[in-house]
C-alpha cells in the first residue's frame, strides 16, 4: 500500500508540474502602428512576432501582446523597407498610369524592378519593460534600428509635447528621446 501512495503522489506531482510549464501568459489585443523617423525611405510592412502591420503609420487593429512583461521576454521584428520611394535605380521615376488609373505594362515592369530593390531586415531583441499596455508602436530609427514601444507612460515620454509630425525636428527629437544614433557607421 505504501508503494501505491508514493507512486500516486509522484504521478500527481509530475502531472501538475507539466501543466504549470505549459501555462501561457495571458495576452490582450492592442492597436499597432509603425513610426518611421528615417527620411528618404519608407517602411512597406513590418511584423512583430509574426503579426503583420502596414508601414503607412496609421494605427491598425490588432496584435496580441502579453498582458504583463516578464524578464527575458524577446520579440522578433521583421520589416521590409523601400530605400528609394518613387524612383528606380538610375533615377527612373514611376511611369504615368493608364486611362482610369490602371497600371500599364510599362508601369507593371517598373513596379517589378522597384520591388526587387526592397531591403528585408530581421532582428530578435529584448522587449523593453512595460507596466501598462497601451498599443504597439514600432519606431524605426536610423541605422536599421527599431524600438518597440508598448508601455503607455513610455509612449507619452517619447511622443508627448511634440508638434508638427511633418518637420524634421520631430523625427530628430524622437530619435534623441529613444537614444538612437543619427549617423551610421559604414
Amino acid at each position: 500500500m505504501k508503494w501505491f501512495s508514493i507512486s500516486a503522489w509522484l504521478f500527481l506531482t509530475l502531472s501538475l508540474l507539466g501543466c504549470q510549464s505549459m501555462a501561457q501568459s495571458k495576452t490582450i489585443g492592442a492597436g499597432a502602428r509603425v513610426v518611421n523617423t528615417v527620411s528618404g525611405m519608407t517602411i512597406v510592412h513590418a511584423r512583430f512576432n509574426g503579426q503583420g502591420m502596414g508601414g503607412g503609420g496609421g494605427e491598425e487593429c490588432c496584435v496580441s501582446l502579453p498582458e504583463q512583461w516578464r524578464p527575458g521576454m524577446t520579440a522578433t521584428i521583421e520589416w521590409v523597407k523601400d530605400p528609394s520611394p518613387g524612383v528606380n535605380p538610375g533615377g527612373v521615376k514611376q511611369p504615368p498610369r493608364g486611362k482610369y488609373g490602371s497600371i500599364t505594362a510599362e508601369g507593371s515592369k517598373w513596379h517589378e524592378e522597384h520591388e526587387a530593390n526592397y531591403v528585408r531586415r530581421k532582428v530578435t531583441m529584448a522587449v523593453p519593460k512595460y507596466e501598462k499596455v497601451s498599443s504597439l508602436v514600432l519606431v524605426f530609427l536610423p541605422c536599421d534600428e527599431v524600438y518597440p514601444l508598448i508601455d503607455s507612460a513610455e509612449q507619452s515620454r517619447v511622443f508627448g509635447g511634440l508638434r508638427g509630425r511633418s518637420s524634421q525636428g520631430w523625427d530628430d527629437e524622437v530619435i534623441r528621446r529613444l537614444g538612437g544614433k543619427t549617423k551610421c557607421q559604414r
